[in-house]
């Protein structure tokens, strides 16, 4: 390339501009977390849950995974924050005392955060079951958080609310 005219110090100028654009991006920092990576992790927790594979959920759950659960009590409501592992043994635990199991999702709206670097979705989740010989439905409109760990698309955190009058039992 020949360096002493006008047309190569504009290109020069332009890789230097593209160089600097990029860094101040995040683009060549590493994958950016994606609206598709999000719905193949959901797609995978979703099959996971509809086959009652808790080994399979933990593999999706970031290492420092939480989610705050209902308590219920006699007294005033509590909440509180459990672990991934403990998490595992109540979805565990859950799925024992069913008979049947059905897992269906929809209303999905996936958010990103403008760097890429992490992500939420809101969806509602609809489980029909068996227990006891009663057949229950429960709905809830679940928000989950994303991010990269280790090169790969992970759960942070859970979060749900039972929608008002639709957990009940089925007719």
């Amino acid at each position: 390339m020949d360096f002493n005219n006008e047309g190569a110090e504009v290109t020069i100028l332009r890789l230097i501009i593209t160089a600097v654009i990029l860094w101040s991006t995040g683009a060549g920092a590493g994958e950016a977390l994606t609206r598709e990576m999000i719905r193949e992790l959901m797609h995978r927790t979703d099959a996971a849950s509809a086959q009652r594979d808790a080994a399979a959920i933990g593999g999706a759950l970031a290492s420092d995974f939480y989610k705050y659960i209902d308590v219920p009590s006699a007294g005033m409501p509590a909440t509180a924050r459990i672990d991934k592992q403990q998490y595992l043994r109540m979805i565990e635990k859950g799925w024992r005392k069913t008979d049947s199991y059905d897992y269906r999702r929809k209303d999905v709206v996936i958010n990103l955060s403008p760097k890429g670097d992490s992500g939420e979705s809101f969806s509602t989740i609809i489980e029909t079951f068996d227990i006891d010989g009663r057949k229950m439905v429960s709905k809830v409109r679940e928000y989950a958080s994303y991010r990269l760990e280790e090169g790969r698309p992970v759960i942070v955190t859970i979060d749900s609310q039972t929608l008002v009058g639709d957990s009940t039992p089925g007719q």
